[in-house]
């Protein structure tokens, strides 16, 4: 399903750093990963950053590659900034840094207006950008963040803002143990940030916003490789439960020397000319010293550097970047004469990779910033750390005793990156350290240049295809293919064998009316049935309706229960008691009722505050679950409750409007854009369509949250409708699964008959005058749960009956008036003795229509009785009356043709039923056709058996809808951190294997065990492994007994891999 719409829709990504140089630079390189995998990358930033940008971009986009940049105004004025000011590293004072971060705060509104018009598949942003997972989650966009730097760091901060072991710490310069880390990691007071420790400083404030918008968004991508760091890659999962991809180095992104200098400030001196001299040196000779974009350092320690350079006598290229311009004085006076051959000062920027990847360079001082470490290593080159500010003593820390590939210079203070004016390290430590590294004695050198050596082999083949990179980001590209928001809890663990999988919670929340009630039901006990634990949400009155059916599949071991909130009918101006759409009896009080329904929204999300669930299916009236569930992070399935056919013919509709240019409502136009040739009138084009009603609003909304959604639940299975099914995925770009028909879950008699409101009628009752009739001479009459007949129009439908002299089971729903049951024919029910059954408001349509004798419906083309009527393999006489029956009726009659029309020519709000729509004559001409042994009938009859079959493979092991189903429940426990290993026979697995090669490629852990199938010891043909592999009726019991033998063998198997969690299909009871 990914691959087809991949190839109809190119994904798009936002990618928005904040305005800072490394912050920058490695989200352009990540701008182009997603831009060489073929999604459509687009830069957000602010007009004279994209000034800089668009140079690095411009040979990509000259290589075919789909990047490009949208600017966003920065407010610089109107917080009291200089204009021009749009860059993190031109900030020259403290004060300048809260007018700095509430200028980014107010690029919310125009980055919205952004995804308004462009409406991306998904964001990534700078984790100084936190309100973007708000804004993102407005639009049901999900939101990656990209915090630039390790999972070491990350792994360290969390333990000291969770453990805060510095608390009983009286001395800053005492070391503390920061507990709970794979490895022994020891600080000082000093070292650790200040927005870490306390207070109420600014930069505490934005980082408390950056880790609550990180629990909300859809993960972390971390510019780091797995060899790096595996022990806190898998704490950073395990432990901290993020989900995060490593997708680094990026700076090996760039491949060539043009794209190592761009993107970057102009350069103070030609890259060549540093190649040249660099050229002139012998190999590990150079000392390469650089602070980074931002570190401002004091004139005195630029003094002391300078000194210590000198004194170690070591070759050196310097990138100087000073507080102000009038403090060129801290050279020694000569220095630059004295070091003329033997070292380069570069005033401001330096092509930083170009000069590490060069051979003469053995060393690199560097202030720890992760984008310099992780250039470092890919360079292969050891380390001196001089940190300074933000996390840079963790990545000091990491470098020096994790990694072991470099040497402190001795700085012991975290500072505020602004203020600088002291000297933190003498030229005397510096010295040691820059001869310490340099030197070619001593084991301990040999040995840290050698592993660094390898660490910067590791990471070049980390990018590499098939390396650990590489095969992550494949899996993030294959996996927002696949879906736009899912909530993560990765799978918890240790050393030790990892406890129990969480499992899986489902809310289940339809509109309160029987026919949108009874399938989702279906849809929960699918889930349940799975393994996944089923809440329905509904109303007290309507909890009758589940309860029964809840507490059988309760008893039978699945997980279901229900949840109530309070109906708001006094509120809305409903009477007592009236929670379903079928205790409404007049148009006034249709619109109380959904503001009734709208009225939910706060009880929902206090369920959710609760309970959290994973997910949750809502119907598609409930479109304000999308917003509930995004802010919670949670995804939303619709549930339309009809066919895919229908939505296409709708969305055409809408899209193009065919109807606009038509003379006379009775004139036929062709419904464009759609696989088969659909012709309509206006008569039978829904009101909400045609005219500005409140149900159009409606309408506006569902369609809104339907593209917000995760995706959609459709009640149908592949083979009815395919055609359609891939217009709905490939040209209308929705997501979805065909999981029907969700009716076939009831497979025994009591679960058919208990589907809905008690029967009117004693199911037994029903069955014994069914058993008395012939095969296929039956006609079942039922317009629905919702559906209101006139008097007069029930009469007709009473006489066309009795002409037709064919036997019947007719359900008689009447407007509500008791006074009405005069529509009968006097003597009526006594000349029908025998010949017809009458039952009045509820029937168990499914059992009935499942019978033998029943040779044909008459149906309003409700898509659950129409499924219900494919489902049982019985044809149609169609007479829809309004919703989307009139599109339904065409895709019985015109697409499957497996039913006629009854002649309804017209489109009817439900609740205004006083015209005959249909005569008696056409009722009964309609009757004989169907009923008959015509050509037409047999040929009719055949296919809806055909149909029929379709639909119980559909939903059987290996059928379409229970591939999509498991394809479905796989993503979302193995999206989790679920293993999930299938358990199948030898042929089976061949078959199976194809439907997960593409999840297992996206990195979810899904895997095979094949049993051999016995068929030869159960009396099966060789090569029998598969229910439809079975050709005669006798060889039905012997398939059976094959399977019973797969016990030993399962227990066996369950035994060696000592799963957590079992979900087996129905019919494996042992």
């Amino acid at each position: 399903m990914a691959s087809e719409i991949s190839q109809q829709h190119q994904l798009h990504v936002f990618i928005f750093p904040v305005t800072a140089q490394g912050h920058m630079i490695p989200m352009i390189n990540i701008a182009k990963l997603f831009a060489s995998r073929g999604v459509k990358a687009t830069i957000i930033t602010t007009p004279l950053n994209a000034i800089t940008l668009s140079k690095t971009i411009d040979q990509d986009r000259l290589s075919g590659l789909d990047i490009n940049i949208q600017t966003i105004p920065f407010p610089a004025v109107e917080v009291g900034l200089p204009e021009g000011m749009e860059r993190v590293d031109q900030i020259t004072s403290p004060d300048m840094l809260p007018k700095f971060f509430l200028a980014i705060t107010m690029l919310q509104q125009p980055f919205e207006k952004l995804l308004e018009k462009y409406h991306p598949d998904f964001i990534v942003a700078d984790m100084f950008l936190p309100w973007t997972t708000e804004a993102a989650a407005k639009f049901g966009i999900p939101r990656l963040i990209f915090h630039g730097t390790n999972i070491f760091s990350h792994s360290v901060a969390a333990s000291l803002k969770s453990n805060k072991p510095f608390e009983s710490i009286v001395n800053d310069k005492e070391s503390f143990l920061v507990p709970g880390l794979p490895d022994k990691i020891e600080m000082t007071i000093s070292q650790v940030p200040e927005y870490i420790i306390g207070g109420n400083s600014l930069y505490s404030a934005v980082m408390e916003k950056v880790r609550e918008s990180e629990k909300k968004s859809f993960g972390v991508l971390a510019n780091s490789f797995y060899e790096l760091e595996s022990a806190y890659a898998d704490h950073y999962k395990n432990v901290l439960g993020i989900r995060a991809w490593q997708i680094g180095p990026l700076s090996l992104r760039n491949t060539d020397t043009l794209d190592n200098v761009q993107g970057r400030n102009t350069l103070s001196i030609e890259e060549h000319s540093i190649l040249d001299w660099l050229d002139s040196k012998q190999p590990n000779s150079v000392i390469y010293v650089s602070f980074g974009s931002m570190s401002k350092i004091s004139s005195a320690q630029l003094t002391e550097i300078a000194t210590g350079l000198e004194d170690s006598r070591c070759s050196f290229i310097w990138v100087v970047r000073k507080i102000t311009a009038g403090e060129e004085n801290f050279l020694p006076e000569g220095f630059e004469e004295r070091m003329q051959g033997k070292g380069l000062i570069i005033r401001e920027w330096a092509p930083q990779v170009l000069i590490l990847d060069h051979p003469a360079v053995g060393g690199f001082m560097t202030h720890c910033g992760w984008n310099s470490i992780l250039e470092g290593i890919s360079a292969g080159v050891p380390m001196i750390t001089w940190p300074m500010f933000a996390e840079q003593f963790y990545n000091e820390i990491f470098v020096t005793e994790v990694l072991k590939i470099g040497s402190k210079v001795g700085a012991e203070e975290w500072k505020d990156w602004v203020q600088t004016t002291d000297v933190s390290v003498k030229k005397e430590k510096i010295s040691k350290a820059l001869t310490q590294l340099m030197s070619d004695d001593g084991d301990e050198n040999k040995e840290m240049r050698k592993r660094v050596a390898e660490l910067g082999e590791k990471a070049k083949s980390a990018v590499r295809e098939d390396g650990s990179s590489y095969c992550q980001f494949t899996a993030l590209i294959e996996g927002l293919k696949m879906y736009n928001k899912i909530l993560l809890n990765p799978k918890m663990g240790s050393e030790a064998p990892p406890p129990p999988p969480q499992q899986l919670h489902g809310f289940f929340f339809p509109l309160m009316a029987y026919g949108h009630m009874i399938p989702m039901f279906d849809v929960a006990r699918m889930f349940a049935a799975r393994g996944v634990k089923a809440t329905i949400i509904t109303t007290p009155i309507n909890s009758s309706t589940f309860t029964k059916n809840a507490e059988r599949d309760r008893l039978s071991g699945l997980d279901i229960d229900i949840q109530i909130l309070r109906f708001p009918t006094e509120e809305a101006g409903l009477p007592e008691g009236c929670e379903n759409v079928n205790e409404i009896d007049a148009p006034e009080m249709i619109p109380n009722f959904f503001n009734a329904v709208n009225m939910l929204q706060e009880p929902l999300e206090q369920l959710f505050e609760e309970f959290h669930p994973d997910i949750i299916v809502a119907d598609m009236f409930l479109y304000w679950t999308t917003e509930s569930a995004s802010k919670f992070g949670i995804p939303r399935f619709v549930f339309h409750g009809t066919n895919m056919y229908s939505q296409c013919v709708e969305y055409s509709l809408d899209l193009y409007k065919p109807y606009e240019g038509i003379a006379s409502d009775t004139e036929a136009f062709v419904v464009p854009g759609l696989p088969d040739k659909i012709e309509m009138t206006g008569l039978q084009m829904p009101d909400h369509l045609k005219l500005d009603t409140p149900f159009t609003k409606m309408i506006v909304k569902i369609r809104e949250s339907e593209i917000k959604s995760y995706g959609v639940l459709v009640n149908s299975f592949y083979e009815l409708e395919p055609a359609y099914a891939d217009h709905y995925r490939n040209v209308m770009g929705r997501r979805a699964w065909q999981i029907g028909p969700v009716s076939l879950l009831n497979r025994n008699t009591v679960d058919k008959a208990q589907r809905g409101k008690q029967s009117a009628v004693d199911e037994h009752f029903v069955l014994n005058w069914l058993d008395s009739k012939e095969s296929n001479s039956v006609l079942y009459i039922c317009f629905g749960s919702i559906s209101r007949m006139n008097n007069a129009q029930l009469l007709e439908i009473a006489m066309a009956l009795e002409d037709s002299s064919v036997s019947f089971v007719w359900v008689i729903r009447t407007t509500g008036n008791n006074k009405e049951e005069r529509f009968l024919p006097e003597g009526y029910e006594e000349r029908m003795e025998g010949k017809g059954m009458i039952i009045r408001e509820w029937a168990p349509q499914v059992l009935i229509l499942d019978h033998p004798s029943v040779g044909g419906f008459m149906t309003h083309c409700g898509w659950n009785s129409t499924l219900e009527g494919v489902s049982a393999g019985v044809p149609m006489i169609t007479w829809p009356l309004f919703a989307e029956q009139f599109h339904n009726e065409k895709l019985v009659t015109q697409v499957l043709k497996t039913g006629i029309p009854a002649g309804a020519g017209k489109w009817q709000p439900w609740l205004e039923t006083t015209e005959v729509s249909v005569q008696k004559e056409k009722i009964e001409n309609a009757i004989q056709q169907l009923m008959g042994d015509g050509n037409e009938a047999k040929e009719m009859r055949r296919k809806a058996k055909e149909l029929g079959e379709m639909a119980r493979k559909a939903v059987e092991d290996g059928g379409s809808s229970h591939t999509e189903f498991t394809s479905l429940i796989e993503e979302l426990f193995a999206a989790r951190g679920v293993k999930s290993t299938i358990i199948t026979t030898p042929r089976n697995a061949s078959t199976s294997s194809k439907v997960i090669d593409r999840d297992r490629l996206s990195g979810l852990d899904i895997d095979f065990r094949v049993i051999p199938f016995p068929a030869k010891e159960a009396g099966l043909p060789q090569g029998t492994e598969n229910l439809d592999d079975v050709i005669s009726p006798e060889l039905i019991s012997n398939f059976d007994k094959a399977v019973q033998m797969l016990q030993l063998p399962f227990e066996n198997l369950a035994q060696e891999l000592r799963p957590h969690v079992i979900v087996s299909d129905v019919f494996l009871k042992a």
